[in-house]
C-alpha cells in the first residue's frame, strides 16, 4: 500500500472507530471507490495499534486511576471505590467480546465479504443508535448500573464481528437504552475498547509475527498508525464535547445516508 492510501485510511479508521458510524463500513467504501485493494495484515495490525494507542492517551490518568484502585483492593489494603467498581464492570463486559471474538473470528472476516449484510446492519443498527438515544434515561450512570448492563454491553460488543455494525455505536446504544447517560455511556465504550482493540491487535499481531512484514510495508505501517492515532484522539475528544449539547441523532442519519450510497456502490456493482 501507498503512503498516501495508509494515511487516508489511518485517519478515516481513526475517526470511525470511535464515532457510532462504522469502521469497517467506511473502509470498505474507500477501497472500492479507489481500487485499493485489501489491506495486508501488517496494515490491519497498525491501524488497531493506532486506535489503542489514541484512547490510551486520552484516558491515560482514568485508566491510572482505575488501575491503581483495582490494585489497592486486590491486595487487601482498603476499598477502591467508585473507580475499582467501574474497573470490576469493565472487566466484565470485556469478557462476552473475548469469548465471541475467539469462537467467530474466522466467520467475521468471511462476513467483509457480504456487502448486503454491511449495508443493512449499517442501516438497522444506525436506527438502533437513533431509538436508543431518545428513549433512553438523561441520568443513568456506572454508580447505580450493576452487572447486568455491564454484561449486555459486552453482549452487544460481541455483535461488531458483523460488519457495518460499529462497535462504538451498538455499546452506546446498549448504554443509552439501559438509561445511561449520554457522556457515561461514551465514556463506558472508550475505556472498554482499550482491552478489546489490544486483544485485537495481539492476536494479528501473532499471525504476523508468523507470516512476517512483507518487504517495504514499514512506511505505510507506521504512517498509517500515527494516523490512526492522532485522528482517533481527536475524535474522541469531538465527539464528548459534542455530547454537552446534542444528541447522536446525526450520526444516526448519517448512518443511514452511508448505506444508501453503499448499496449503490457496493450491492449493485
Amino acid at each position: 500500500m501507498g503512503i498516501g492510501p495508509a494515511v487516508i485510511l489511518g485517519v478515516v479508521q481513526g475517526v470511525t472507530e470511535f464515532w457510532p458510524i462504522s469502521s469497517s463500513a467506511h473502509l470498505a467504501l474507500l477501497i472500492h471507490l479507489f481500487g485499493w485493494g485489501k489491506p495486508e495484515l501488517s496494515f490491519v495490525v497498525a491501524l488497531h495499534l493506532g486506535t489503542w494507542l489514541a484512547v490510551v492517551w486520552y484516558y491515560r490518568r482514568r485508566l491510572a486511576s482505575i488501575a491503581s484502585a483495582c490494585w489497592r483492593e486486590v491486595r487487601g489494603k482498603g476499598h477502591g471505590g467508585r473507580e475499582a467498581r467501574l474497573g470490576r464492570l469493565l472487566l466484565l463486559a470485556t469478557l462476552p467480546g473475548v469469548l465471541l471474538g475467539a469462537v467467530f473470528a474466522e466467520s467475521s472476516e468471511i462476513m467483509e465479504g457480504m456487502p448486503l449484510l454491511m449495508v443493512s446492519s449499517l442501516a438497522f443498527f444506525g436506527v438502533v443508535l437513533w431509538a436508543a438515544d431518545a428513549w433512553g434515561g438523561r441520568n443513568g450512570n456506572w454508580d447505580t448500573a450493576g452487572w447486568r448492563e455491564s454484561l449486555a454491553v459486552g453482549v452487544a460488543q460481541g455483535l461488531a464481528l458483523m460488519p457495518g455494525v460499529s462497535r462504538s455505536g451498538i455499546t452506546i446504544s446498549t448504554a443509552r437504552a439501559a438509561g445511561i447517560d449520554r457522556r457515561e455511556a461514551a465514556d463506558f465504550t472508550f475505556l472498554l475498547s482499550v482491552p478489546i482493540i489490544g486483544a485485537a491487535a495481539a492476536y494479528e499481531g501473532f499471525k504476523l509475527a508468523v507470516e512476517g512484514i512483507p518487504a517495504g510495508s514499514l512506511w505505510p505501517m507506521a504512517l498509517g498508525c500515527a494516523a490512526a492515532a492522532a485522528s482517533g484522539y481527536l475524535a474522541i475528544g469531538f465527539l464528548l464535547s459534542r455530547l454537552r449539547a446534542h444528541s447522536f441523532r446525526s450520526y444516526a442519519l448519517y448512518r443511514l445516508a452511508l448505506a444508501v450510497a453503499l448499496a449503490v456502490v457496493l450491492v449493485t456493482r
